[in-house]
């Protein structure tokens, strides 16, 4: 990667950390209402298009010329496929014993903490997918001036 496309990975990185802040903090106050499996879902379209605004912003700040309605449809659709290897990536990590093993290798009990390890590997496997769609796809056009 050129450091121009190193520098805007760093900020969609960045815009994901708070995607992920949104995602908690949306999940966790819709399930007080509904239940979580429904809060989760409803979260990520939010989180999503929190992302798609912030990237436009700040990541590939010269596509705020380009149609937003269209762009934002891109996005979401960009972000469903990269929800794909992730949520494929962490429905594998655990239904293995690959936490099991590193427990073992550890000889720690991580257990407890072995759902949001996982999450790890997972998201940023999405993350790459989606910094790759957003890239040569959504903001393709602001990317390349």
């Amino acid at each position: 990667m050129n450091q121009s496309k190193n520098r805007r990975f760093l900020k969609f990185a960045i815009v994901g950390v708070g995607g992920f802040f949104v995602d908690i903090l949306v999940t966790y106050a819709l399930s007080q209402f509904v239940m979580v499996e429904v809060a989760r879902g409803a979260a990520f379209w939010v989180a999503a298009s929190s992302n798609w605004w912030l990237n436009r912003q700040f990541t590939f700040s010269s596509s705020q010329q380009e149609r937003p309605l269209k762009q934002w449809i891109q996005f979401l659709s960009a972000s469903s496929l990269g929800f794909l290897p992730n949520w494929g990536c962490y429905w594998i990590l655990m239904n293995s014993d690959i936490g099991l093993a590193t427990s073992s290798i550890l000889s720690i009990d991580i257990s407890t903490w072995w759902p949001y390890l996982a999450m790890v590997p997972s998201i940023l496997l999405g993350m790459g997918v989606n910094f790759v769609l957003s890239d040569r796809w959504v903001f393709r056009l602001a990317a390349t001036r």
